[in-house]
């Protein structure tokens, strides 16, 4: 009888096929249910600074489904990217700043400990992929790296406040039309 031998690395490529697709299952959950999860804005009566930290950022998605079905769209697209071994660091990186947001809200806002704690654990195996895939980040990062040489010249100044100032009149007419239109 012919034994089967397993090496290490196939071993974490078993684990970071099933850490990946619980991680994705469980974020286009989340990404699908992002518009049930927060109530109607109508539904909160008191006064904000009569709110206890949860409820205020609960009220703060309620008032815009489209913020949330945003939010929930992107959280599906990074789990659909990680879930493909080309795009899995896009994903990655792209989970990363949602579950960032999610932990340091669920923290800050006293969310249920569960959340915080499954946020946690999604991101710590994010971070366990990228550090398999190291290599390829550190590649990467080398081939993006510029050589950005800069002389500084005094007439920088004066046409840096006037591009500054311009900016603000363009922005500030911007405003104005916005408010007569909306």
């Amino acid at each position: 009888m012919k034994q089967l031998k397993i090496t290490k690395e196939e071993i974490l490529n078993i684990f970071e096929w099933i850490s990946v697709i619980i991680v994705a299952i469980y974020m286009i959950g989340y990404g699908v249910g992002k518009p049930l999860q927060f109530g109607d804005i109508s539904s909160y009566t008191k006064p904000v600074n009569k709110l206890d930290p949860m409820t205020l950022m609960w009220a703060f998605y309620s008032y815009s489904k489209p913020y949330v079905i945003i939010i929930g769209f992107f959280e599906i697209l990074g789990a659909l990217l990680l879930v493909i071994p080309r795009t899995r660091l896009i994903g990655g990186f792209l989970l990363t700043a949602i579950l960032t947001n999610i932990i340091l809200q669920d923290y800050f806002f006293g969310v249920l400990q569960g959340a915080l704690a499954n946020a946690i654990f999604y991101q710590l195996v994010i971070l366990f992929v990228f550090y398999r895939h190291r290599h390829k980040i550190i590649k990467a990062y080398i081939a993006l790296e510029g050589r950005f040489t800069f002389k500084f010249r005094w007439i920088y100044i004066p046409v840096a406040v006037v591009v500054a100032l311009s900016n603000e009149v363009i922005m500030y007419a911007i405003n104005q039309l916005l408010t007569l239109i909306l």
